[in-house]
């Protein structure tokens, strides 16, 4: 259990920005793999550097407006629903280590926006 309920955003800020970069960086590696399109490798790397950022700034507000930290939960947890998409879709070609790799990563991610939102009235100042 995370001792500060606070470092919950910073893991989720941090985690979104590194995976984000590694995707990007890696992105063909990770495209062939995976079996999954170029485009969609990106996208996902793109998207992931985007929630970062938003969780970043949130994390950093010295007052937190409650209906941020909601945003990032609901986001969170509407990312497991595009990876279901994104392997649902690609179904013909995507690798089991794609399987694993998209819908791991929604499930970690909808995770912490449960997480999240359980603690929200905790999370905002």
């Amino acid at each position: 259990m995370i001792p500060n309920k606070q470092n919950i955003l910073w893991v989720d800020c941090i985690g979104g920005l590194v995976v984000g970069t590694a995707v990007l960086v890696f992105f063909r590696q990770v495209a062939l793999l995976g079996g999954l399109p170029s485009a969609i490798v990106i996208g996902m790397g793109v998207a992931n550097l985007a929630y970062g950022s938003y969780s970043l700034f949130v994390t950093t507000r010295k007052r937190r407006a409650k209906v941020l930290v909601e945003y990032l939960s609901v986001a969170n947890l509407s990312w497991l629903i595009v990876c279901v998409f994104i392997v649902t879709f690609n179904w013909e070609r995507v690798t089991p280590l794609g399987i694993l790799h998209v819908i791991g990563e929604g499930i970690y991610v909808a995770g912490l926006g449960a997480a999240e939102w359980i603690w929200k009235n905790e999370l905002f100042d």
